[in-house]
C-alpha cells in the first residue's frame, strides 16, 4: 500500500498501463466538444456510460470520488497528485477498475486516481479523466473537425521534421518545442485545455507584442490557482512546415512550460503514437484542399 506521484497540466492525471484487449480494427469515438474538452462515453465494470475527458495533458487515469464511492471501487492506497505550477500537491485515494470500456475496446485491472476536489469536478463537468496516455501501443487520433477520436493499431512513420515530430516529456506530459519569435520553447500538448496557444508566464515580459497582455481571469488546476492573460505577438510561431503569424495568445502566470490546448487542437487532426514517443500535426485547411 505505497504511494507515488502522478502528475498532469489542465484535467490531471491517474493510472498506470494496463492489458487490454487487443483489437485489428479502428475503433472510432463520438466526442463531445461543448465544454472545449473532449468528453467521451466510457463503461466502468460494466455500468455507465460516464462522461470521462479524454486528456493528452493527464499522465494517468482519474475517476470522481462520487462514483468510485457508488461503484464500490477497491481502495490501493494514495498518490501525491501534482500540476506544473505548484511544487506542491494534494494526496489522493487510488482505486482498481476492473473493467474499463470505450466504444468496443477494453482495459482490465486499471488504476484510477479519485478526485476529490469539488471545484475541480464541477469546471470538468465529468465523472472522470481517461489518460490518452493509456492507450500504449495504439495510434490515438483527435480529429475535433469530424467531432471523433481514433484508436487504432499501428505506428507513425519516422520524425520528419515538417508534420510528424519526436515529442518530448516534462512532467510525464508529451510536448515538442515551438519556436516562438526566435525562442525555443517548449509546449504541452494538452486536450484538456481550454487554451489556444498559451506561453509560459516568464515570456509575459521577454517578447515584443502587438497587443500587450491583460489579465483577463484565472484558471486553476487541482493544486492552485493562476492569472491569465490575453495579448497578441508582434512575430510568429513556427515548427515544422507551418508558421502562425502573429497570433493571438494567452499567457500563463507561474507555468514554466507552455500550453497547447482546445483551439489548437480544433485546427490540427492531432495523432499521438505514444509507443514510439511521437505525433503528428496535419493542418486542416491542408486536409481539405488535398480532399
Amino acid at each position: 500500500m505505497g504511494s507515488r506521484t502522478v502528475t498532469g497540466a489542465f484535467a490531471l492525471l491517474l493510472a498506470a498501463p494496463y492489458s487490454n484487449a487487443q483489437t485489428t480494427d479502428p475503433t472510432k469515438v463520438a466526442l463531445d466538444l461543448r465544454t472545449m474538452r473532449p468528453i467521451v462515453e466510457v463503461f466502468v465494470n460494466g455500468e455507465g456510460p460516464f462522461k470521462f475527458v479524454l486528456d493528452t495533458g493527464a499522465s494517468q487515469t482519474m475517476i470522481s470520488f462520487d462514483l468510485a464511492s457508488r461503484l464500490q471501487l477497491p481502495r490501493e492506497g494514495s498518490v501525491m497528485v501534482t500540476a506544473p505550477n505548484s511544487p506542491g500537491g494534494i494526496r489522493s485515494p487510488q482505486h482498481r477498475i476492473r473493467e474499463l470500456r470505450i466504444a468496443d475496446l477494453k482495459f482490465f485491472g486499471v488504476k484510477a486516481t479519485a478526485i476529490i476536489d469539488d471545484n475541480f469536478q464541477k469546471m470538468l463537468r465529468a465523472d472522470g479523466v481517461l489518460s490518452a496516455q493509456d492507450f500504449h501501443g495504439y495510434l490515438v487520433t483527435l480529429d475535433y473537425r469530424q467531432r471523433q477520436l481514433t484508436i487504432a493499431p499501428g505506428r507513425l512513420p519516422e520524425a520528419d521534421g515538417k508534420t510528424v515530430f519526436d515529442y518530448l516529456l516534462r512532467q510525464n506530459i508529451p510536448g515538442i518545442n515551438l519556436d516562438v519569435m526566435g525562442q525555443s520553447t517548449f509546449f504541452h500538448l494538452d486536450s484538456g485545455s481550454p487554451f489556444y496557444i498559451a506561453l509560459p508566464g516568464t515570456m509575459l515580459t521577454t517578447l515584443d507584442y502587438e497587443k500587450k497582455p491583460q489579465m483577463v481571469g484565472s484558471a486553476g488546476t487541482v493544486t492552485g490557482i493562476f492569472a491569465v492573460y490575453s495579448g497578441k505577438l508582434a512575430g510568429d510561431i513556427k515548427f515544422g512546415q507551418y508558421t502562425i503569424t502573429k497570433p493571438s495568445i494567452e499567457v500563463l502566470d507561474k507555468m514554466p512550460y507552455g500550453n497547447l490546448g482546445y483551439r489548437f487542437f480544433r485546427d490540427y487532426r492531432v495523432t499521438f503514437d505514444y509507443a514510439a514517443h511521437r505525433i503528428r500535426l496535419e493542418f486542416w485547411k491542408d486536409i481539405v484542399a488535398g480532399s
